[in-house]
């Protein structure tokens, strides 16, 4: 069964939200926290990514600078970090030897209780499992970390997150098919597709769910839209994927 967030016990008091799924920002108790400039927020995010482990100061320069960091970096991450203990009630922010570590329940951050929330799917059956990557891909505000211009480091990870949101996707759409429920399938496939539109595994199997509910045409012309999009942006052919997707429609209509 899906496996819902448990309640604060009463009298605890409130511990900040993270949130890495869109805009890095935090809030406590439903209020956003005022986190200052973008450089501050992309300390924050690196010190999130690595919840509760320490991470060296250089790794905070190189998640901040896109490059050539300039000589004043360590100073200026310290001056961040001092600001974000400020700025963060109730969070623990500690110095270490080769640089800070940031403590707090991996569940109060979004990235990381989205990460858990799609490997506890893997281990239930297509019921279950559908439900826990719907309530993983709820999570999601935006795209990862929700702007650019960060460090080498931050732009790995973003790319890692978005992967994984895309194999979710495609996962979730995989078991409610098998599930005869190809309707739940299509909203999260189309909204994933129109900002993906690269993507042929999720446009081979948003077709696959436009034809198991009559909607054949919009299949089709889903198909000749990512082969001229395909061609004119990438100088390629459908890949056999989306081969297979097709024929099996145009068999379908024999």
């Amino acid at each position: 069964m899906p496996q819902g967030r448990p309640a604060r016990p009463p009298g605890r008091p409130a511990v900040p939200e993270f949130r890495l799924l869109g805009s890095v920002d935090a809030c406590v108790g439903g209020r956003r926290l005022d986190l200052g400039p973008r450089k501050r927020r992309y300390v924050l995010a690196a010190l999130l990514l690595d919840l509760n482990r320490p991470v060296p100061v250089e790794r905070l320069i190189d998640a901040v600078w896109e490059s050539d960091p300039p000589d004043s970096a360590r100073m200026t991450v310290q001056g961040h970090v001092y600001r974000l203990r400020r700025v963060l009630p109730g969070a623990r922010l500690e110095t270490d030897s080769s640089g800070y570590v940031l403590w707090a329940d991996p569940e109060n951050v979004d990235a990381l209780r989205f990460r858990r929330l799609v490997a506890a799917a893997a281990r239930e059956d297509d019921e279950a499992g559908a439900e826990l990557l719907e309530e993983a891909l709820d999570l999601w505000r935006g795209t990862a970390l929700g702007e650019s211009g960060f460090g080498r480091s931050l732009e790995v990870a973003a790319v890692e997150l978005e992967e994984v949101r895309l194999t979710a996707v495609a996962e979730l759409a995989r078991r409610r098919l098998r599930l005869g429920q190809p309707e739940r399938a299509v909203a999260p496939l189309r909204a994933i597709v129109t900002a993906a539109p690269h993507q042929e595994r999720l446009v081979s199997l948003l077709m696959t769910a436009f034809h198991h509910v009559g909607r054949q045409a919009e299949a089709l012309e889903l198909y000749e839209r990512t082969r001229r999009l395909l061609a004119d942006q990438l100088g390629v052919d459908p890949g056999r994927e989306l081969r297979a997707a097709f024929e099996s429609l145009l068999t379908a209509q024999a």
